[in-house]
């Protein structure tokens, strides 16, 4: 979350990279018990950023 609120202007929406993460279809991000974690930075950004649908 805070990195989607570092750079929210230029990212989707919460509820669309939630659910792409939750899919395994967000490169960067693994979810771990409740949390999503990490891995890649840039990759994560990459994936969020509007004009994108999952993986």
């Amino acid at each position: 979350m805070a990195l989607w609120l570092r750079h929210r202007s230029e990212r989707r929406s919460v509820g669309q990279i939630v659910a792409d993460a939750r899919a395994g279809l967000l490169p960067g991000v693994h979810l771990k018990g409740r949390s999503f974690l990490i891995d890649d930075e840039k990759a994560a950004l990459a994936a969020m950023s509007k004009g994108r649908q999952g993986g």
